[in-house]
Parts: structure tokens; C-alpha cells; sequence
């Protein structure tokens, strides 16, 4: 089968009276972009940008990863390079955006994973400028992430994805590279740290302890300043007790 033939009602399956959407045994959804631009906004000024970011690639690449073994219980490829291209195309029928591969080595047996695309329209680059603005930096998170999960899953190995141009940051187009794990790259052994086992619960769970212990010091201080207070009040309270009285007629 070839992934370019793919069609998106041809994958979908879609129960009206359920009020169900279904992508072969998997239940989808469908989200509004500017739903999720905001989203960004909201988890960016919440728990900072880094934290968001490796968030949001995180969930791309959970998505990513799952598609790809779901078109493989929905499609018969006859081998890794079609079913690799599936990732592609199906990033482009969930208008995500419009993938367009410029480069693509990949050979399980010789370890060899080696690809470059261009990403036109992307949805993620458009909200960030829309409600965060121009970044100094690549802004494809959940993309980078969807792509890595969905090479990992088809090449057996991990792959990482990082932006070598983003409209995101003012670039006239989104250029992305994705290599093995264990690439000389500097940029994908960087990358290493957004995909380890540390999942949302434990993201979230140190914003929480953080926002704890600011709320026990806040508390401390204001302990201090009511016992401040009370002296303050007990010194006034003492002074007036000692003042003479005005001698009676």
C-alpha cells in the first residue's frame, strides 16, 4: 500500500449515535487550534517554558508513537519505508501540517536513520506567535515530539527530532532533521533529557512541592510580621498604661 494514498475518511470511522470518533480501535478527537494555542499560553505562564515545552513534546510524542502502530494493524506495508512514510502523511491529514520529505536514509540493519523534512503551515508554530509571539527559539514541540515517537516505534530504536529553522522564531519555513539516539549530533544527544522517564505527573509534581514551599515561606513571614504586629501593639498598649493621669479638680 502506498501511504500517499491514504485518506483520511478511509481511517476514520465515525458513530453519530455514539457521539464516538475511532482511528482503527483507538477513540480520537478532534480540537480546535486556537484551543490548543492556548492551552500553550496557559501551561507556559503556569509552569514556565521549559517545563511546557518538554510537556508538550512529550504528548506529541505519545501520539506520534501510537499512530504508528495503529496504521500498521490498518495497513499491510510491505516494508519500513512505507510504513515510516505513513508518519508523514498521517501528520498531514490530521492538519497538523503539511509535511514535505527532503531527505530519507533509513536502513534498520546498518543502524542507519538519517532524515530531513519541511514543515509547511504548521498549526504549533502559528498559535505560539499568535498568543506567546516571535521566540528565539524552534516552537514545533508536540510536531518534533510526534515525529520522534512515530520513528521510534518503526525503526526499533529511539529517534529524536529538533528544528533547524522554525517560523515560530521569524524562519521562512520549518526545517526539521531527525536522527538516532546514539548520532554524533550534539543536538540529538540534548534531546536525550526531554524523552527520559520522567513523565507529567512528575513534571507537575515539582511545580506543586515548589509552589508548596513558596506557599510555607509566604506563611512564615506572615507569622512574622503578625508577631511584629502583637509586639508592636503590646509596646503602644504598655507606653499609654504608664502615662500620668491628669490630676483631678
Amino acid at each position: 500500500m502506498n501511504p500517499g494514498d491514504l485518506t483520511l475518511l478511509e481511517l476514520l470511522t465515525v458513530d453519530d449515535a455514539a457521539g464516538t470518533l475511532h482511528f482503527a480501535h483507538r477513540r480520537m478527537l478532534l480540537f480546535d487550534a486556537d484551543a490548543m494555542g492556548l492551552l500553550r499560553k496557559e501551561l507556559i505562564e503556569t509552569l514556565g517554558l521549559e517545563r511546557a515545552r518538554r510537556i508538550l513534546t512529550r504528548f506529541g510524542y505519545a501520539c506520534g508513537y501510537r499512530d504508528a502502530l495503529t496504521s500498521r494493524e490498518v495497513a499491510d506495508w510491505s516494508n519500513l519505508a512505507e510504513w515510516w512514510a505513513a508518519g508523514p502523511r498521517l501528520h498531514t491529514l490530521e492538519g497538523v501540517a503539511s509535511v514535505h520529505v527532503r531527505r530519507a536514509k533509513i536502513d534498520q540493519a546498518h543502524s542507519t536513520f538519517d532524515v530531513e523534512a519541511e514543515w509547511r503551515n504548521s498549526y504549533e508554530a502559528e498559535q505560539h506567535r499568535t498568543h506567546i509571539g516571535l521566540s528565539g527559539a524552534p516552537v514545533c514541540w508536540t510536531l518534533t515530539g510526534y515525529a520522534s515517537g512515530h520513528s521510534t516505534a518503526v525503526f526499533g530504536r529511539e529517534v529524536f527530532y529538533y528544528e533547524q529553522a522554525c517560523v515560530g522564531k521569524g524562519d521562512a519555513y520549518c526545517r526539521v532533521i531527525g536522527r538516532a539516539a546514539d548520532a554524533t549530533d550534539p543536538k540529538v544527544q540534548a534531546l536525550k533529557a526531554d524523552y527520559r522517564v520522567e513523565n507529567v505527573e512528575a513534571e507537575l509534581g515539582r511545580v506543586l512541592e515548589a509552589l508548596e514551599q513558596h506557599a510555607k515561606a509566604l506563611a512564615q513571614q506572615q507569622a512574622k510580621v503578625s508577631a511584629l504586629e502583637s509586639q508592636l501593639l503590646s509596646c503602644r498598649c504598655a507606653k499609654y498604661s504608664t502615662m500620668p493621669t491628669a490630676p483631678q479638680n
